[in-house]
């Protein structure tokens, strides 16, 4: 395998040293002349990218109907995304920042401070230049959560960006331990460790009291539920439909129980 891997000594000086020429015999004045038309291009595509991906999001969703009914919409979002060869993380990042009621695509800062506003309601009430330092701390976060690294240099302190970053990733961490519901390769035997059992189902009744914030939040809701719901359904013998119930339940309590780890883990190491 190592065989494969080319060392620096075969390269050629093209390989070793790419566009090198077109480095030494750069000019501003001409480089600008020859981007310029390149970049507004790619401005009208990207609009015209997101205005698209938009349409098709909302009309396939307005015509999802009832899941149920025998005319249920079978092709949706994900299989018109195939079809034109886009990903679905790179469709949905193009409908976070395209702005429908403006038909604009936003910039990353100004889809940063939208957030912020968002997540907090008083941050519209701001000035614009408190505004700016919000957008350049959700600058600074997106880099640390991209890369890592953290820009001390560029006020990652003075604006407060090392706990909104451990808060993110902890979320983040526990998004990853919530996509891996699926995981064949389920936990049973908890002992002591199993949270679950030994507080989850015994503060039930707090728990059932759980409130929604969002309507996206109570569509995402209904959805599993009624998934679930047909999942069952599709089971004729009773004592099957039980196992895969609880074969459910076991995945969720594995679940739980590791995102309770992790929560220990970070306010362990936030002390």
């Amino acid at each position: 395998m190592n065989s494969l891997v080319q060392k620096n000594s075969t390269l050629t000086p093209e390989q070793a040293f790419p566009f090198r020429r077109e480095i030494d015999s750069w000019d501003m004045n001409s480089a600008v002349q020859a981007l310029r038309p390149k970049v507004e291009q790619l401005k009208s595509v990207s609009l015209d990218v997101a205005r698209d991906l938009w349409i098709a999001h909302e009309a396939l969703a307005q015509r999802g109907g009832d899941r149920r009914s025998e005319d249920a919409q079978t092709f949706g979002f994900c299989d018109f995304l195939e079809l034109v060869g886009l990903s679905k993380k790179t469709a949905y990042l193009w409908l976070k920042l395209y702005d429908a009621a403006n038909d604009r695509v936003l910039t990353p800062e100004e889809y940063a401070l939208e957030n912020a506003k968002s997540a907090n309601p008083a941050v519209a009430q701001l000035s614009p230049e408190v505004q700016a330092l919000q957008s350049k701390k959700e600058q600074l976060l997106a880099h640390a959560m991209a890369t890592g690294e953290r820009l001390y240099d560029q006020g990652w302190n003075e604006l407060g960006c090392e706990k909104e970053y451990r808060i993110r990733c902890m979320n983040k961490k526990l998004s990853d331990i919530a996509r891996e519901l699926y995981d064949k390769k389920v936990k049973y035997n908890w002992k002591d460790n199993d949270y679950f059992s030994t507080t989850v189902l015994a503060q039930g009744r707090t728990y059932a009291r759980f409130t929604l914030q969002t309507k996206e939040q109570m569509i995402a809701q209904n959805e599993v539920l009624e998934m679930m719901s047909r999942y069952l359904e599709s089971f004729e013998d009773p004592s099957v439909r039980m196992a895969a119930v609880c074969n459910i339940g076991l995945r969720i309590r594995s679940t739980i129980n590791s995102m309770h780890e992790a929560d220990l883990e970070f306010n362990s190491g936030a002390e």
